[in-house]
């Protein structure tokens, strides 16, 4: 075979080879493409919180949230219920064990990864249990609380739809319960507040 020969059976062999890389590459983009698109995810958890400043003593309680997560964001509505660990810390025990608070909250979290980020509002309201035959001189037995903050967490997963989480909660208070006594202020509130919490997070959307 000649070199003529060579070159022509080379530029023979390069066309078809295009050739074919073209048709394939038409079929291809003439299909159809299925691209999986992003779905919302419901969530449902439970959790046990641990809160130092919503009340004056030390609270302990459940808190159950529902959650709607899209791609790396969720928004989270959540019901909690604390109660008093003790009476109040103070020398006068104004406020018995039976002190309890009772909230609402709704954050929005950025995850990656394994770790997450939020930004929350709280309200609800704080039931004072008073000790002996004290009564409340300004009508202030169901005081308003109201918080907003951050909180910072991570999620382990357990199983294909259950997760382990853990978080850590710091609250700056808007508005803060307080009971007054007669013309004294007897407890109020910390203008901030942390809340440490632990539990389980339950995939509830369907495959």
């Amino acid at each position: 075979m000649t070199n003529t020969d060579r070159i022509v059976l080379m530029v023979a062999l390069s066309l078809a080879l295009s050739a074919r890389a073209y048709a394939g590459d038409t079929q291809r983009v003439s299909e159809p493409r299925t691209v999986s698109e992003p779905r919302t995810v419901g969530e449902l958890s439970t959790s046990t919180v641990l809160a130092f400043g919503l009340m004056p003593p030390t609270a302990f309680g459940p808190s159950l949230a529902a959650t709607l997560r899209w791609l790396d964001v969720s928004m989270s509505v959540e019901a909690r219920v604390l109660w008093a660990l003790g009476s109040d810390p103070s020398n006068t025990p104004i406020m018995g064990p039976e002190g309890s608070v009772c909230v609402g909250l709704l954050s929005l979290c950025r995850h990656r990864d394994a770790v997450f980020l939020c930004n929350f509002l709280q309200s609800g309201v704080a039931n004072a249990a008073l000790a002996g035959n004290l009564k409340p001189t300004d009508d202030s037995n169901l005081p308003w609380i109201l918080t907003s903050g951050v909180r910072g967490g991570a999620e382990w997963g357990l199983w294909r739809t259950v997760e382990l989480r853990s978080f850590l909660e710091l609250h700056v208070a808007l508005a803060r319960p307080h009971l007054k006594v007669g013309s004294a202020q007897r407890w109020q509130a910390s203008d901030v507040a942390a809340v440490a919490g632990i539990g389980v997070a339950f995939r509830v959307t369907p495959e």
